[in-house]
């Protein structure tokens, strides 16, 4: 049986969101799996005893440091070694748990991943991704989105090996598609670095690592034209907070307007209602919670991280997201891939 641990502590609502998470996953699941909670007991316990886990594969591990998320991601991993962050990666280090899941301190994660899992060989880089909404069905990941920002044209190309990988063997997609992020389709577009990366991104569409597109721009994001889009950390994580920024937004204005209609007597509060319906149903696709959470692409073991603000759906769904990265082997795939070069 898979062994999760999940990190009480990580996250903006901690622990309380994590624990309904961890619980609801359980209960879901009919305890498919088995989940190792780890935290600062005189927080954690408490809430625990607020539900009955007396029939769930549950445990409890007390770890007594916690990285917050204002800490700078080195110095915590050095030295807050108690932290229910390292201690869990810790156990999975020691094959004593299969995958590690937090909504914490995204830089921290990655560097104790980095610290205590290390990279699975060949991987010059690890790098995370992002899930975005497309007009047609499939799928849309954005990499990097943070992660390294000053990005190398050879680190470019192998995220979208990594994603690949990732999005033949655990999304289903047989023949995912690799547009490079520019300021032009022609192949000529773009910075030194980005010329650079749109050879070598050909050049491993030649040899059958990935299928290149070539350059997209940043309205075809939307348009679903490429499965995979590649660019450096700081040109995606910039478009991952604009997205995130999108449906607050428009829905700020849509309640305005709609207050201002039925006020004014124009719309009676039924239509307005049903309204509200369509409105929320037409940005589904943004729901990031319904992933729950991503993994480091390239670290020698599963770490699975989540945004700060993780509901207890979210948390619940970046379990399943642990499992379904073990249960597809990924990193596997990715290992037997880059050994080719």
């Amino acid at each position: 049986m898979l062994t999760i641990v999940v990190d009480a502590m990580g996250g903006d609502h901690a622990p309380a969101c994590v624990i309904e998470g961890t619980v609801q996953a359980l209960q879901e699941s009919g305890n498919r799996f088995k989940i190792v909670l780890i935290g600062q007991s005189d927080k954690v316990e408490p809430l625990l005893a607020a539900h009955d886990i007396s029939t769930l594969n549950l445990t409890f591990l007390h770890a007594p440091e916690v990285v917050t998320m204002d800490d700078i991601p080195a110095i915590a991993v050095k030295t807050k070694q108690e932290s229910s962050l390292v201690n869990g990666l810790q156990l999975c280090k020691a094959k004593q748990a299969d995958a590690f899941v937090s909504a914490g301190n995204t830089g921290a994660q990655m560097a104790a991943s980095l610290f205590v899992l290390g990279r699975i060989p060949g991987v010059l880089r690890p790098t995370i991704y992002a899930y975005f909404p497309r007009l047609e069905e499939g799928l849309t990941n954005i990499v990097d989105v943070g992660a390294n920002v000053d990005c190398k044209p050879e680190h470019l190309v192998q995220f979208a090996e990594m994603l690949t990988i990732y999005q033949r063997y655990g999304a289903g997609i047989e023949q995912p598609l690799t547009g490079l992020l520019n300021i032009g389709e022609e192949e000529g577009k773009g910075s030194e670095m980005l010329k650079q990366a749109y050879r070598l991104l050909k050049e491993a569409d030649q040899a059958g690592k990935i299928t290149f597109l070539g350059n997209i721009e940043g309205h075809d994001i939307l348009k679903g034209k490429a499965s995979i889009v590649v660019c450096d950390g700081l040109v995606g994580n910039t478009i991952l907070k604009f997205g995130e920024s999108i449906p607050e937004f428009l829905g700020t204005l849509f309640k305005r307007s709609l207050d201002t209609l039925v006020t004014s007597g124009k719309m009676d509060k039924e239509t307005a209602t049903l309204t509200t319906g369509l409105f929320r149903g037409m940005f589904e696709p943004f729901d990031v919670e319904k992933f729950g959470g991503v993994p480091f692409l390239g670290v020698d073991g599963i770490s699975i991280v989540g945004h700060g603000r993780s509901s207890s759906r979210a948390i619940k769904n970046m379990i399943y997201m642990a499992e379904h990265m073990i249960e597809k082997r990924v990193n596997e795939h990715i290992a037997e891939v880059l050994f080719e070069k």
